[in-house]
C-alpha cells in the first residue's frame, strides 16, 4: 500500500463511510465514489479505467505527486464528491468582478492546476457574519472566432471554474455562466475537464455538449520534489536522456474531455 492511500482511507474512515480496499490492484471502492490510486510505478491500464468509470458510481483517479502537494485541495474535492462539504446556494451569492490578482491568489489555495491568465474574471461573493467572502470563481478567456458547420461564433473558453476548499457552491458554476452570458453576449463557450475528475455531466445539464476527448498527455516528474512538468514545457537544458538517468519518470493523465455550448 503507498502511504498515501492510507491517508485516503483513514479519511473515508474518520467519516465512518464503508469501503472496500483492493490492495493488489490499488483501488478504493465505496457506496458513491471509486478511487483508482496511482504512483510512478504504477502499471497505467486504461481499459481498467474505462471499464470502472462506466459504471454508474464515479470514478476518480488519484495520483501520489499531486496529493502529496496539494492534499488539502484534493481531501476537500473526495469530501465534496461525497456529499461532505459546506454548502452555499448561489442565490445567496452575488456576482462581482474580481481582479488578477484575486482570481491568482483564489486559485493557488483551492484548485489543482496552476493559476491561468484570463480577460474576464469573476467571483461569487457570501456575506458571512456581515462580511463578504469570495466562495467562488471562474475566468473566461477574451473572444476569438470559431466556424463550425459553415458559421462563424464569437467563442470564449470557460479556463476555470472553483470554489472555497470544503464547500459546495449549488448552483455557482451555473450562474457565474449566466452572469457572463448576460455580460458579455458570446455566441459560442467552450472548456475542458479533466477526466480523471470528471465525466462532463455537470456541464452537459448546462446546455453544454461533449465533442471530443483529447489524448493523454504526458508529463515528467521529478524524484526530488515529485514536480510534475509537461513534457511539451519541459526546460532546454533539460535532455530526455539526462531525466532517465537523474530518475525522472515519465507518467500520462487520461486527458481531457471537450465540451462546447452554442448561444447562436
Amino acid at each position: 500500500m503507498f502511504e498515501f492511500e492510507q491517508n485516503v482511507i483513514q479519511l473515508f474512515e474518520s467519516h465512518n463511510i464503508k469501503i472496500e480496499y483492493c490492495a493488489d490492484d490499488h483501488y478504493l471502492l465505496s457506496e458513491s465514489l471509486n478511487i483508482i490510486f496511482i504512483n510512478n510505478s504504477t502499471k497505467q491500464d486504461f481499459e481498467v479505467i474505462d471499464n470502472l468509470s462506466a459504471k454508474t458510481i464515479k470514478t476518480i483517479r488519484l495520483w501520489e505527486d499531486e496529493y502529496l502537494n496539494h492534499r488539502q485541495i484534493i481531501d476537500s474535492r473526495i469530501l465534496s464528491l461525497l456529499g461532505i462539504s459546506s454548502r452555499i446556494y448561489a442565490r445567496e451569492t452575488i456576482v462581482k468582478t474580481i481582479s488578477k490578482v484575486e482570481l491568482e491568489n483564489f486559485l493557488l489555495t483551492n484548485h489543482l492546476n496552476v493559476p491561468i491568465a484570463a480577460k474576464h474574471r469573476y467571483g461569487l461573493f457570501y456575506n458571512r457574519s456581515g462580511a463578504e467572502e469570495l466562495v467562488a470563481v471562474a475566468a473566461f478567456s477574451r473572444s476569438c472566432p470559431i466556424q463550425d458547420k459553415g458559421i462563424t461564433y464569437k467563442s470564449h473558453e470557460l479556463i476555470r471554474y472553483c470554489s472555497l476548499l470544503n464547500t459546495t457552491v449549488v448552483g455557482g458554476l451555473s450562474k457565474l455562466i449566466s452572469h457572463f452570458e448576460q455580460d458579455k453576449n458570446p455566441e459560442h463557450i467552450m472548456t475542458y475537464v479533466d477526466r480523471e475528475w470528471s465525466d462532463g455531466k455537470t456541464y452537459i445539464k448546462l446546455g453544454f455538449s461533449v465533442i471530443d476527448k483529447t489524448p493523454p498527455q504526458e508529463f515528467w516528474l521529478s524524484p526530488k520534489d515529485n514536480e510534475r512538468l509537461p513534457a511539451n514545457r519541459l526546460p532546454k537544458n533539460l535532455l530526455l536522456s539526462n531525466l532517465q538517468e537523474d530518475g525522472w519518470s515519465r507518467i500520462n493523465n487520461l486527458g481531457n474531455i471537450k465540451l462546447v455550448k452554442f448561444l447562436k
